[in-house]
């Protein structure tokens, strides 16, 4: 490639983009880290970054720290061993010194720098117009080229410039007089200056290729350049980074180090308390559970009920598969962002009525979030729906109990089956080997269970169901494996690998409803005659787990519902602003045997990924863990962890005053810029914290040998681990000392012993 001014420029645009994460659209929610585009960074680093650029608080205050700390959510040893890592300050200055400086942006635009020596609003103007066209823009059906677009629409704010984008943002720069030196780190700012629109023009580029990010560039430079005109220009003697006595203030760093040893050592010490080495001998049943926090309490409850053994395991089963729906309109991509689809199956209906139901489900989705079809579909039933929406309001549980015999909601529309007949056997069988791996198939039922979560009246419903696979439920991925392993070509060709199953055993599909906590089988029908009464018991437990799942939860939930009635209505309760607290909470990713964590309750705090280092000599199996699931779960952690420090700039403020725009994401307000992040009520009760923002710690039992392996095969998990935005501690086999991975290498690990229990409630 030849390096030209002009490429130059665009690989800065590249890399200023990135000081922004994707941001995917309502209807298949992602979580994601807002700072991803600084893992390269150490953690502390990009805070000081994120601060600079964002005006963002990326820490508790320091009130807050303190205050977990009279509460005993901060263990004192473990600030001693936190002041010991950063010298420099006594107890009574943590404790009682001069509150911190408040986080400011000081990346400063041309038109920010003017405004605040001069007082003057032109910033507000500059991103008012910009925010406005990306609005127009993304709504669009087809909406063309950003820039060109902007042009034909803008022509005296576009008057003198080229015609090609990159050119038309190296005319723009030179009439704020920014060098190219500066360039990069100035085009970052404007991307930091509106940064719900630029993650989501970011996510349409990389799906959809092109220039979009340099057209908004070029759009936004070409505005600011237009509403400044000669009154400024760019220069380094604006206004300057707080005092460097201010910015070495490490005293919340001190206090988020205390912070996670305490979490994290408390995790260690119930794990050390908790584990035994017992197997469970005679099992009515083995469950395959989701690795999803809100798993945790399913299973557990589960356990205490009888005999059964479960499991965690990625929640699309290894099968990267697109569906296609039963109308054949459109379809899901039911795998996790990280990896591609490696199979398309199409739904097999069992009556034209199917095809009505899925046609009506699809209207009144497309009405939570399309910009037209609301209107269209209130003139259209309105008769209807006005009285509905009455009863509702007045009596939520009753209305849920008519909706749910509507043809169009979704319980009741499951496809008959799927067609696998197109499939490499080979390949179904490689599926199924992978959970034979974990030591499934030896008791008479395997349930596959999948979830997915409901909630009335929440755009970012997708966001509860699935922070990996785009908001798509699970109940198809454990369908289609079910199937497979009941296959007998498939068993077949697994006996032959040497991955047989129990000859008498069953797979069957289900789905957790995580806002209900009610658990749904599929397909019981197909099952032999010999296995109906152990599956009728088998729901009758689930059902009981679910239902202590749910009453555990309901102690958590802001407003306080104490009886299971309660807590399952929020769900359908359309003027409930948290029907459930998806994620909140998580702490930590477990990967090792359940012999782990079994008499441990976990309080529904950590991802349990099950893993047995003998049936692994190689290592493979612990490396596919790390550098996926692993990463998908900072991805979460790290998604609320900010939205908690600082809900207004890394979440998306409350939902009092959200606007949907089409499925692109909301606004607070009738404008301005797209929000990002989670919303208050998901993280926040008032003053009570909802998620406590610990980084994320990552046990595991295997070998530190095969870790390394992994941590230099992928750059990726090797800059999260490195830089500390994930902590990773592990043992190579039960009773073993701890140790963990540093920059450095590995070092012991010894957990604080604290007085205080397991803080399973936020």
């Amino acid at each position: 490639m030849i390096d030209t001014p002009l490429q130059r420029l665009r690989d800065d645009a590249a890399s200023a983009s990135e000081v922004v994460a994707p941001s995917w659209p309502l209807s298949s929610i992602i979580a994601c880290n807002p700072l991803s585009g600084f893992e390269h960074l150490r953690f502390d680093d990009a805070l000081q970054h994120a601060e600079a650029l964002f005006g963002a608080r990326g820490l508790l205050t320091l009130d807050d720290y303190r205050e977990a700390f009279a509460s005993g959510r901060i263990d004192q040893t473990a600030l001693g061993l936190a002041m010991d890592r950063r010298p420099g300050h006594d107890t009574t200055d943590l404790v009682h010194g001069d509150q911190e400086v408040l986080p400011e942006r000081t990346a400063l635009t041309v038109a920010e720098q003017h405004d605040r020596r001069a007082g003057t609003q032109m910033q507000r103007r500059v991103e008012s117009e910009i925010a406005d066209w990306c609005a127009w823009w993304s709504t669009r059906p087809e909406p063309g080229d950003f820039w060109m677009q902007w042009r034909a629409a803008h022509p005296e704010r576009s008057a003198g410039l080229p015609t090609q984008v990159d050119e038309a943002l190296r005319a723009a720069l030179g009439r704020l007089r920014v060098p190219r030196y500066a360039q990069r780190r100035y085009l970052a700012t404007h991307v930091a200056a509106l940064p719900g629109w630029s993650s989501h023009l970011r996510w349409r580029q990389e799906r959809n290729g092109g220039d979009t990010m340099l057209g908004f560039l070029a759009v936004a430079v070409a505005t600011e350049a237009a509403i400044v005109g000669t009154t400024a220009w760019y220069t380094d003697d604006g206004p300057r980074p707080r005092p460097a006595a201010i910015a070495i203030d490490d005293r919340p760093l001190i206090w988020q180090d205390a912070y996670e040893r305490t979490v994290h050592d408390s995790l260690l010490r119930t794990i050390d308390d908790a584990s035994d080495r017992d197997e469970v001998d005679e099992v009515a049943a083995q469950v395959v559970c989701c690795i999803d926090v809100r798993s945790e309490g399913l299973r557990r409850n589960l356990e205490r009920i009888g005999p059964y053994e479960t499991f965690g395991y990625a929640g699309f089963f290894g099968a990267a598969v697109h569906v296609v729906p039963v109308s054949g309109r459109g379809g899901t991509d039911q795998f996790p962002v990280l990896i591609g689809a490696s199979m398309t199956i199409h739904e097999v209906g069992s009556a034209p009525a199917l095809d009505a139901s899925a046609a009506m489900d699809g209207a009144w989705d497309a009405a939570k979030t399309d910009l037209v079809s609301p209107l269209a579909l209130a003139e259209a039933s309105g008769w209807a729906a006005g009285p509905f929406a009455a009863i509702k309001t007045v009596a939520p549980g009753f209305s849920a109990r008519v909706a749910d015999l509507l043809p169009h909601r979704r319980a009741d529309r499951a496809a008959a089956g799927y067609d696998r007949s197109h499939l490499d056997v080979d390949a179904q069988a490689s599926i199924v080997a992978s959970l034979v791996g974990l030591g499934v198939g030896r008791a008479r039922l395997v349930v596959l269970c999948g979830h997915g979560a409901t909630a009335d009246n929440n755009p970012m419903e997708s966001g509860l169901a699935c922070g990996a696979c785009g908001g798509h439920d699970g109940a198809a991925n454990a369908r289609i494996v079910a199937a497979m392993a009941n296959d007998p070509a498939v068993r077949s060709r697994l006996e032959a690998r040497g991955s047989a199953v129990g000859a008498d055993t069953w797979f069957v599909a289900g789905e957790h409803n995580t806002t209900t906590d009610r658990i749904r089988l599929f397909d019981t029908h197909l099952a032999p005659g010999s296995h109906r009464d152990a599956l009728e018991a088998l729901a009758v437990d689930l059902d009981r787990a679910g239902e202590a799942a749910a009453m555990e939860r309901a102690t958590t939930l802001p407003g306080g519902p104490r009886s299971l009635r309660a807590v399952r209505r929020r769900a359908r309760n359309w003027a409930e602003p948290a029907a459930e607290l998806g994620l909140a909470g998580n702490m930590a990713f477990v990967i090792g045997p359940r012999t782990l964590t079994r008499h441990a309750d976990l309080g529904r705090r950590v991802f349990l990924h099950s893993y047995d280092a003998t049936r692994d000599p190689d290592g493979t199996t612990l490396h596919g863990i790390l550098t996926a699931p692993l990463v998908v779960a900072q991805w979460i952690n790290a998604q609320y962890f900010f939205s908690t420090t600082d809900p207004d700039i890394f979440g998306s403020g409350s939902k009092a005053v959200h606007n949907v725009v089409a499925d692109i994401g909301v606004l607070s307000g009738p404008g301005g810029d797209l929000r990002r992040g989670l919303p208050l009520q998901s993280v926040r009760a008032g003053s009570r914290f909802l998620h406590e923002p610990v980084r994320l710690l990552a046990v595991v039992e295997g070998s530190t040998d095969h870790i390394d392996r992994s941590l230099a095969q992928s750059p990726t998990l090797e800059r999260l681990v490195t830089n500390e935005w994930i902590h990773l501690v592990a043992r190579p086999a039960p009773g073993a000392p701890w140790s963990k991975r540093t920059a450095q290498g590995w070092e012991p690990y010894e957990p604080v012993h604290q007085d205080r229990a397991w803080p399973s409630a936020v």
